[in-house]
């Protein structure tokens, strides 16, 4: 008998977890970066400043600065978006075994006994999986006495 397999179809099953996740992701991210960031940054252009002010004409030396903040800015955007996708493809690991946790208990409720609950390869809470199979073949086997 060949296994059926489940495939991602929609990464976003439970919007409100997943958005909170993914804005505590972002919020870390940013943080960490403006940090980091502004520590390199601001240590670099005093360093930078005095030595290069007698090098470069004003007007050069701000169209430099203008250049660098503009591209620091592009890489912000594009990091920003790029933790986003990750952030919201890693809650679905969590967010779409809750989704079919709730489905398949929703089933058993009504009285459906027959299905036992499948994850897919990589998602996480499958010990709690195994625990409501487990509990579902429990209560199978006291219906059938």
């Amino acid at each position: 008998m060949e296994r059926k397999r489940y495939r991602r179809r929609q990464y976003i099953v439970r919007k409100e977890f997943q958005l909170k996740y993914v804005g505590l992701i972002l919020a870390v991210m940013l943080l960490s970066v403006a940090i980091t960031g502004y520590t390199i940054y601001y240590n670099s252009w005093i360093l930078l400043g005095d030595k290069l002010a007698n090098v470069y004409p004003q007007g050069r030396l701000v169209h430099i600065f203008k250049t660098v903040n503009f591209r620091l800015a592009v890489s912000m955007v594009f990091v920003t978006i790029l933790c986003t996708g990750i952030g919201i493809i890693a809650s679905h690991k969590v967010a779409g075994p809750i989704y079919r946790m709730i489905k398949f208990i929703d089933s058993v409720a009504e009285g459906d006994y027959s299905k036992r609950l499948k994850l897919r390869k990589g998602d996480e809470l499958t010990d709690v999986a195994g625990a409501i199979n487990r509990l579902v073949n429990k209560l199978e086997g006291e219906k059938k006495s």
